[in-house]
């Protein structure tokens, strides 16, 4: 099968669609060819990977804006398969269009939820009533680039009825998947107790929770990764010396620090799925995670870690009071659940969607959605 992946983004971003995308790509392209078009920098593609003009966002560091007029390609396809909601979205909308093939949408991020950075440089009075303006902007245009789509997959059975909801009611739940190979059990034995958080280092990841907690726990606090907000978080920890910012590390290392921890705290309000959630699992990690959106579903409660009300700083530290209380426990049913998120099993089941739209295709004329 011939698969073109549009992405709104790719490396050298480090975030998790990024890698889900990634992940996907190289579990795919296996017995399948695969191409990934996404946003034009500094990032020098390797097989398959075709850069598209761009140009950089200004309110979020890193992040590019494929310019959708431009000529993608002029290869044929069997599926388009888009990562995104914006440039590189139309231009595969774009192309599934043109060549009459089903055109299929994987809604890794809320973006109406981040809106916060367009306007968090203003006063406070006019910054609330814009962002509630901006969200519902956000979400209508979602809406439409989702309705185009004859397929819209999503990491977590919360979020497939979010959508649904919304009317958005062709969402079925596909996890991202994990690649056990890479991620496994090898778990290191440390002289002090420590926690962390692994991920993107912006502003509605509410690092601050596990940042706030420092001087009540009596262990090491490592923060992995980069983002828009890592100078508010580290003055944040200025002066508590049990916290340590350890940058952007190498995916293949990324293995080495979730064995070393004894849980994963992951304060976001955001998340699809939470890739990192499930990589942890995969090395034995149990999870501790804010009690919003799909993290209510990708912890299974007193099984594979525990949820605190987001915010509250005395329900975290109680939570992993008793998380270290049943800390083994814990361990050995994290092993159990990541086997169900092996990306080769995932990725199977992603050929066989775009199998079953490709047969609905052939049984009857191809009309590609346009509303």
């Amino acid at each position: 099968m011939r698969i073109a992946f549009f992405t709104d983004t790719y490396f050298p971003q480090v975030n998790g669609v990024t890698f889900a995308v990634n992940q996907f790509k190289k579990a795919l392209e296996k017995s399948h060819e695969v191409k990934v078009f996404y946003p034009a920098s500094k990032y020098k593609p390797s097989k398959n990977e075709i850069p598209l003009f761009s140009l950089s966002f200004p309110f979020y560091s890193g992040y590019r804006i494929v310019f959708p007029w431009q000529k993608s390609s002029s290869h044929l396809f069997d599926i388009v398969h888009i990562h995104g909601l914006y440039g590189a979205a139309l231009l595969g909308i774009k192309m599934a269009k043109k060549q009459k093939i089903p055109c299929v949408v994987t809604y890794h991020t809320p973006t109406h939820l981040y809106t916060e950075y367009l306007v968090k440089s203003l006063p406070l009075s006019i910054r609330k009533p814009l962002n509630n303006t901006l969200q519902k902007i956000c979400w209508w245009w979602e809406k439409q680039i989702l309705k185009k789509c004859d397929l819209v997959l999503t990491p977590s059975e919360i979020i497939v009825d979010f959508l649904k909801e919304r009317g958005i009611k062709n969402a079925v739940e596909l996890p991202n998947g994990t690649d056990l190979a890479l991620f496994k059990c090898k778990r290191t034995k440390l002289k002090k107790k420590a926690i962390g958080y692994i991920g993107r280092l912006g502003y509605e990841k509410h690092v601050e929770d596990i940042i706030n907690i420092s001087n009540k726990f009596d262990g090491d606090i490592l923060i992995v990764g980069e983002g828009p907000a890592r100078k508010y978080y580290e003055n944040l920890a200025s002066g508590k010396t049990n916290i340590k910012f350890l940058g952007n590390v190498e995916r293949e290392k990324l293995a080495k620090i979730y064995n070393k921890i004894d849980f994963l705290v992951n304060p976001s309000t955001v998340e699809t799925q939470s890739l990192t959630a499930i990589e942890a699992m995969a090395c034995g990690t149990p999870v501790i995670g804010a009690a919003a959106l799909a993290l209510k579903k990708t912890i299974t409660l007193g099984k594979t870690g525990f949820l605190y009300e987001p915010g509250n700083t005395t329900d975290l530290l109680k939570k992993l009071s008793i998380a270290y209380q049943n800390k083994d426990f814990l361990s050995k049913n994290c092993l159990v659940e990541a086997r169900k998120q092996d990306i080769k099993q995932t990725a199977n089941q992603l050929i066989q969607l775009y199998l079953n739209l490709k047969n609905k295709e052939n049984r009857a004329p191809f009309k590609h959605r346009s509303k």
